[in-house]
This record gives structure tokens, sequence and C-alpha cells, in this order.
């Protein structure tokens, strides 16, 4: 199972910088990220349904923490 997503924000490099150390493989899900203009494109990869939605919540969580202490 793949999930795409794609983030706008107006910094992507500095976001994607500050998930680097959160981007080791899991036993559950595999996690790729790309930035594109004001955007970013996250690829999540997963056998099970469950890895795919912990993928998922795990990092839009971190992302929107991320824009939200830029915003600050």
């Amino acid at each position: 199972m793949i999930a795409k997503l794609e983030i706008e924000c107006k910094n992507p490099d500095i976001v994607l910088n500050s998930l680097k150390p959160d981007m080791e493989e899991s036993e559950k899900f595999s996690v790729d990220i790309k930035t594109g203009k004001d955007k970013l494109v996250l690829t999540i990869e997963a056998k099970e349904l469950s890895g795919l939605l912990a993928g998922v919540n795990s990092y839009v969580r971190l992302i929107r923490s991320s824009i939200d202490v830029m915003a600050i």
C-alpha cells in the first residue's frame, strides 16, 4: 500500500531538514520526502493498513509541528 501526500508550506527545505533525524526505517512503513515549490511531497509505503496509517499520522504531526514552530 502506498500513500502520497502533498502538503503546502512556505519553507519546504527547512521542514525537510527538521524531519531528517526521524526518517530512519521503521518495521511498519518506509517514507520518502521530496520538496517542490512551496510544498512537501510524502510517499509512505507499508505492507499493512495499520503501518500506512501509523506513517501518515506520524509524519503529518511532525510536519504540522515544524510549520507551527516556524510561524512563531
